[in-house]
């Protein structure tokens, strides 16, 4: 199972999500990143992004140049952002593209995260269970969000070959082992169905 590139979820259909600001990086208004695709350094690739968050909630397009790696992702120049406070001030701030601005996939079995947003999950029996409700990467891999139709919450499971051995967007589900999961919930799931 591969992917071209991750996403988190978003509000727009037609935006991707390639990244996060963590933070600032040095004195002269570069920030720190975190991406969601398989290359850091592809991020500055797809032209201008829109930035996201406390200060832009509407959004802002910044060109974007990549500098360096830093410890978490990349450190990266967004043009008009000069100085330590204006970066500071991005923090937490999502980096999107138009969905139209990636490549078209090309070969089978490959997939941007955001297909996976509303597929059915279906167990290794093919029961229905509940719906992708998002895809995240915490730092530790991939993990999809699960929205449990007959349990409360939902459920976020690694998004592994061997938790997730089958993804089939044309019919819309993918394949959820819940029985090859006996770790410990992460952080933020809800519901009944948590252990511990």
């Amino acid at each position: 199972m591969s992917s071209a590139a991750s996403k988190q979820s978003g509000s727009d259909e037609h935006l991707i999500c390639l990244g996060a600001i963590f933070g600032s990086a040095g004195v002269k208004g570069a920030v720190r990143l975190k991406v969601f695709t398989e290359d850091l350094r592809s991020i500055s690739d797809y032209g201008p992004v829109t930035v996201v968050g406390r200060e832009y909630p509407q959004g802002k397009r910044f060109e974007v140049e990549i500098l360096h790696n830093v410890k978490g992702g990349v450190a990266a120049k967004l043009k008009g952002v000069n100085d330590r406070n204006k970066a500071d001030a991005l923090k937490g701030s999502e980096l999107y593209i138009e969905r139209d601005a990636l490549p078209e996939i090309e070969e089978d079995g490959d997939f941007y995260f955001e297909d996976l947003v509303g597929l059915a999950a279906k167990d290794r029996h093919g029961d229905f269970f509940g719906r992708v409700d998002g895809v995240f990467n915490f730092g530790a891999g991939d993990i999809i969000e699960v929205n449990l139709e007959f349990e409360k919450g939902k459920r976020m499971y690694p998004f592994s070959d061997e938790v997730v051995p089958e993804v089939n967007i044309e019919e819309g589900f993918l394949v959820v082992d819940r029985e090859a999961f006996e770790g410990e919930p992460f952080e933020g799931e809800t519901g009944e169905n948590k252990k511990g």
